[in-house]
Formats: structure tokens, sequence, C-alpha cells
């Protein structure tokens, strides 16, 4: 029966099948107009926040993980008795583990959970060596948020307390024997960024160091100012943790798959969107950086300001007024900072700048120098007109730029400096109006 072991990867490797497997279209939001506006909005983001619909870039990265767990396994199954050699003397073998990188929303999380999907759930079999069935898992996912150390790390795999005395080299060692015993054949290590604060990139270093030294093929999801600090540590370090990156980019603006996401959101919110599909595409990109995550939120909080102004419909003015709310900010300082980036490939923020070299992709940055350029002709035209021609402007709402600069007050001409005759007079008025009084 350990031939179960070989075969429970056949198939899953197959790029059709796992589009179909992974991809997610969720059931239209429903009547929520009756609902409160929040509420409603809130009701909206979650049905959106379902879509999944995997680029390229994520069917063959899910393909590769899928495939180097199938191998390990293979490996580790030749025979019975190569699988019961590992239940009690595992190799000692080091991986290199795979960096998934990215912008904060690009989406991979989702690709994470996608391909936790894809991967075969437990599978029952026998060995003679057992009395008992045994359960295989195919996949560990470890989540490094509040662990203190990497033998902490293991002390929550091995199911013991963490108080423990072992070292971490007897519990590394047990962790190697139940892997194989379990036949897991993939480590998924993700929240990186929520570690233990104050501890620096030490702490990062000795938990990846420590999945590392199982032997299993790994993934770990970072974020740029992770890989930055990664980079500083010393050369040891970096080629056995960092040596392997994989840069997650947002979508093109006009590639098919942002155009698909873009239909799914419409049809998701049940025809509440009814601005022109080409023009609500190329608002949502440009107020979003084409993030998923800020694409949602904005569509969201379009939302919101069409329920503001008694409607139940987004229109592309609402997504003007989104873009600049307060519920945005921190989106749209994001936004504008990447495209600052994306010219001129320079920033004081790591965490918005890719740490291997890669540059901002060409297609993106001609969209953004489009849209610069087209920024600059409509302020220089403006700057043409009369004050006349500029009130006409605005009432035939032709001013739909949302990221254009507010316009800035009139400054009052100032008195002047007061004479002592200005003064006397003032000082009369004052008591005459008094007498009145």
């Amino acid at each position: 029966m350990i031939e179960i072991m070989r075969t429970r990867f056949d198939g899953l490797i197959d790029i059709e099948y796992i589009r179909r497997k992974v991809t997610i279209r969720p059931v239209p939001v429903g009547d929520i107009d009756q609902l409160p506006t929040m509420l409603a909005a809130h009701f909206l983001e979650m049905t959106l926040r379902q879509i999944f619909l995997p680029n390229q870039f994520s069917i063959e990265l899910i393909a590769e993980l899928v495939g180097k767990a199938a191998a390990h396994s293979a490996l580790r199954s030749t025979s019975e008795q190569a699988f019961v050699k590992g239940m009690y003397y595992p190799s000692p073998t080091e991986t290199f583990p795979i960096c998934l990188t990215g912008l904060a929303g690009v989406g991979k999380s989702a690709t994470i959970e996608a391909l936790l999907r894809v991967m075969p759930g437990p599978t029952e079999f026998q060995i003679d060596h057992c009395m008992t069935p045994l359960t295989a898992e195919s996949h560990w996912y470890a989540s490094a948020k509040g662990k203190s150390s990497g033998k902490q790390l293991l002390t929550d795999f091995l199911g013991i307390e963490a108080t423990t005395r072992e070292n971490a080299a007897s519990l590394q060692l047990r962790a190697q024997q139940q892997a194989n015993k379990r036949g897991i054949s993939l480590a998924v290590l993700e929240e990186m960024q929520h570690l233990t604060p104050g501890k620096g990139v030490a702490l990062t270093t000795d938990i990846l160091l420590t999945m590392s030294g199982l032997g299993l093929p790994m993934v770990f999801v970072s974020n740029f100012s992770l890989g930055h600090k990664l980079l500083k540590r010393n050369q040891e370090d970096t080629q056995r943790l960092v040596a392997h990156p994989r840069i997650m980019w947002p979508d093109a603006p006009e590639s098919k798959i942002w155009a698909d996401f873009i239909d799914e959101c419409i049809a998701a919110s049940d025809g509440r969107i009814r601005a022109d599909r080409s023009d609500f595409s190329h608002e949502i990109y440009r107020g979003s950086y084409g993030l998923k995550r800020a694409a949602i939120h904005l569509i969201v909080q379009s939302y919101i300001q069409a329920r503001m102004a008694n409607r139940t419909w987004i229109e592309l003015v609402d997504i003007h007024k989104a873009y600049t709310s307060s519920a945005y900010y921190t989106y749209r300082t994001d936004v504008e900072e990447l495209e600052r980036i994306a010219i001129k490939q320079k920033t004081k923020r790591d965490d918005l700048l890719c740490p291997f070299g890669s540059p901002t992709r060409s297609n993106v940055v001609q969209f953004v120098r489009k849209e610069r350029d087209n920024r600059v002709a409509q302020a220089a035209f403006k700057g043409a007109l009369t004050a006349e021609e500029r009130e006409t402007h605005k009432s035939l709402k032709l001013d739909t730029d949302m990221k254009a600069a507010p316009p800035k007050r009139p400054k009052r001409k100032p008195l002047g400096k007061p004479t002592n005759d200005d003064l006397g007079s003032g000082f009369s008025e004052f008591f005459d109006d008094k007498k009145d009084d």
C-alpha cells in the first residue's frame, strides 16, 4: 500500500486542472440596498474578497510547489523499507526555501490558499511495520505569528509544551521523524510580518533556518521590507534563505486577467456598478495600482459614496470621491508613491521597493507615465483658461481627475499698515457706536 504515497499527487500538476481547482467566482451579493450603508458595504466587501482568478504567475508557482512535493513524496517512499527508515533515521538534508514576495495586497496569501486547495487531502494507507493504518498529510502549514523562536514552532508541530528542556537539535530530529511518518511533503510558512516585535530580523532568520533544516520543500511569504532586512544578513544566511525569490507583481492594466477580475467584480456586485466597463476598469486601476486588496477597498468605498448621494449604484464620480476620502487615505499614499517609484525607481520606503533589483514592469511604467502626461496636459489646459471659462468647464463636469491638486484659495489683499489718521478715525467710530448703544 506504500504506492499510495507515490500516486496521491497524480494529475495535480496539470495547468488546466489547477486553474479549474483554484478559481473562485462568488455568488452575487444579492439585495443589500435596504440595509444600513456600512452594513451593506460590509456584505459587498465580503463577496468581492472571495474572488480568485489565478494569473499565470500563480498557476506556475502552484505547479512548481506541487511538483516539488510530489518528487519529495516519491523519494521518501521508493519502498516500504525506505519509508520505515525515514520514520526513525531521517536523512540529514537541508533545503533552500522559495521566498514568495511582493507588494502588500497583491495576492500572495490568496495564492498560498489556492496552493493548499490543490494539495491532496489526508490519505489513509497501511504498511506491514504498523499494526494500524497511518494517515498521510501532504503539507504542513505554519504561522510565524506570535512565535518567539524556531524551537516554539517545532514544539507546536510536535504537539508538546513549549517549555520542554529539549534542545532545538533534538526537537528538529523528532520533527523530521514525525514529518516522514505523516508523509508531509511541503512546508508553508506565512505571516512572517507578524513576528514578535523588537527582535528584528534575527528571529526571522532563526525560524527560517529551523524550518529549512527539516529537509522538506518549503515556501515562505515575505513582504519587500523583510526581503531588504534578510539581504543584509551574512552570506551563509542569504544564500540559504533568499536565493530563490519569486516576485509577484500586480497584473498589467491592459491584461486579460485584470479585465476578467473587473468583470467578476461587476457580476458580484449584482448590478451595482453602472459605469462604462472600460472607464470603470481604467479608474479602478489608476486608483489602486492594480493591487487587488486596494481595488476592492476602492470599490466598496465607491458604493458608500453612492449611498451617501442617495443612489444604490456606482458611477465614476463615486470612484473619484472614494479615492480622495479619508477612508482610502493609506491606500492613496501608497499608490501615489508607487507611481513615483515606477518613474524614478527610487524611494525611501523599503516596503514598496523590490529588494531583488527587479524593476517595475514596463507596461505598468507606460501606464503611469501616460497618466502623468495626461494630468500635466490637463493642468496646462486649465491654467490657460480665463476665470469665466474655468467656471463653464466646471459646470460641464469635465473636471473628473481624481488626482488633480485641490484648488488653492485666493490670497486676500493685505490691508497695509494703518496711518495715524486711520487709527484716530477708528477710535472715534468705536466710541460713536458705544454712545448709540
